[in-house]
């Protein structure tokens, strides 16, 4: 795999493939953890939710037409990739390649 250059940046694509790509493992109550390989880099990336008991998660819906979350209380959780792997122009004390999306919860 090349190296990806760090770079901070935003893409709706990047939730829509962790929606279909991540997989999510309930730890305990109110405490989950989101497995998965991070759509820009591919590095695997654990990013740890915390807050209630979860039913499932989305892509968050920007004002488009794609599929409805289950009945239930929708939260929006922020990602960053955190892989540890190398990232050509990351300063020395940051992680990941720089991006970042959103996802909706649904809780119950």
């Amino acid at each position: 795999m090349s190296l990806v250059p760090y770079k901070e940046i935003h893409q709706n694509e990047y939730a829509e493939e962790a929606a279909q790509r991540f997989t999510f493992i309930r730890l305990g109550s109110g405490t989950a953890e989101l497995h998965g390989p991070c759509p820009r880099c591919g590095h695997a990336i654990r990013v740890p939710v915390v807050d209630g008991v979860y039913k499932t998660f989305w892509p968050r819906r920007r004002n488009s037409a794609g599929p409805t979350p289950p009945s239930g209380n929708v939260r929006t959780e922020d990602v960053i990739c955190t892989c540890q792997e190398e990232h050509p122009g990351r300063q020395e004390g940051q992680f990941g390649c720089g991006a970042f999306w959103s996802l909706e919860i649904t809780t119950s």
